[in-house]
């Protein structure tokens, strides 16, 4: 068994972490110190290992726990850093997770379905995002994650001094030619801008990251205007890079990301208060559940965090049960902040038809 630290999970591994088959076993330790998951581990085997007695034989029992016992005794370190830890069972499934930050509650489940909403809250810390630096002498591109930022090249191609930009450009730095044409030094810029805009849509293509564009207040606002890329972090940061420095533009654009909602996922939160009240969207729990097992979700909205209370019915959470039936059913599951949830609830859901309790 392989443990992942903070995974990138794709829609096919989640698919089938949805469709994993009973009985499905779901732990999650959410310790301050990583060393008192052992503990902790012990006491949720046990507490599997009883609900499991009632319907499994024993030798049943051990083949499925027997796993998580090696996964957890590989996982759990001696560490007094913080961490969280989730492991995933069933007869096709076994998965160990481990991650820095404290996301949820403690979960010792055994279900129909894989408790994803802890894990689907965990994919949605991974960040990687890009900081475009603008200046006409060194314009540099940055690729940064959640541990730091380091130096990226914009992408080699022949001609670039046709393109605009001085001769000895190298693919870590752009730099502008002079400006000959005093009275309309915007056209200039712009010219240089789309060139960048091209290099930037080349290098981010796959997967289209955020970008925050870093520089003077009215070069950013007009790199924001001209750019065809669609993921831009808005309002950007307001600064000359070089004096800001690499570690200062780091920490604002970080700040800037973790709260902002960029490409796909801000065109679809438009598209849910577009919706929202025509019967193709919707922010009521039981409605969404109820559309999710007939296959009806086409995007699910989960906050990152929080009480579940009024979530959980005859023991099962309908949160999880909707991102599980979602998945299974080809739609897609994202975890936002709470300021980013329409109307700050826990749930909220974009239909691929009307829903019968609308109409």
């Amino acid at each position: 068994m392989t443990t992942h630290e903070t995974p990138r999970l794709s829609p096919e591994k989640l698919r089938g972490l949805a469709s994993a088959a009973p009985p499905c076993i779901s732990i999650v330790l959410v310790e301050p110190e990583a060393r008192d998951a052992r503990v902790a581990m012990k006491q949720a085997l046990g507490e599997i290992r009883a609900k499991l007695a009632a319907s499994a034989p024993k030798h049943e029992i051990a083949s499925l726990l027997e796993p998580l016992e090696t996964a957890a005794a590989s996982a759990i370190d001696s560490s007094k850093e913080p961490a969280m830890f989730i492991f995933l069972r069933s007869p096709d499934v076994c998965e160990t997770f481990r991650t820095p930050y404290l996301i949820g509650q403690p979960i010792a489940a055994v279900g129909e379905y894989l408790r994803l909403r802890p894990l689907l809250a965990l994919a949605s810390k991974r960040l990687e995002f890009y900081i475009l630096a603008l200046q006409l002498n060194d314009t540099r591109i940055f690729k940064c994650t959640e541990q730091g930022c380091e130096s990226a090249r914009f992408p080699k191609r022949d001609g670039a001094e046709s393109g605009g930009f001085a001769p000895g450009a190298s693919e870590s730095s752009l730099r502008a030619e002079p400006v000959h044409d005093r009275d309309h030094p915007e056209n200039h810029l712009g010219r240089f801008y789309r060139e960048i805009d091209r290099d930037v849509n080349a290098l981010l293509r796959d997967g289209h990251p955020p970008l925050v564009v870093v520089g003077v207040e009215h070069e950013v606002a007009l790199f924001h205007r001209l750019t065809t890329y669609p993921a831009c972090v808005e309002p950007g940061i307001r600064g000359l890079p070089g004096r800001l420095g690499q570690d200062e533009m780091y920490r604002q654009s970080l700040e800037l990301v973790r709260s902002a909602t960029t490409g796909q996922t801000r065109r679809d939160l438009e598209r849910f208060d577009k919706e929202v009240g025509t019967g193709h969207a919707s922010t009521d729990l039981h409605e969404i559940v109820r559309a999710a097992s007939a296959g009806g979700v086409e995007h699910l909205f989960l906050r990152e965090s929080g009480a579940v209370g009024e979530a959980i019915e005859d023991g099962a959470d309908l949160l999880d049960m909707a991102a599980v039936q979602t998945l299974r059913h080809g739609g897609d599951v994202r975890t936002l902040p709470g300021t980013s949830m329409p109307s700050g609830g826990a749930i909220s859901a974009i239909f691929r038809y009307a829903s019968a309790g609308s109409q």
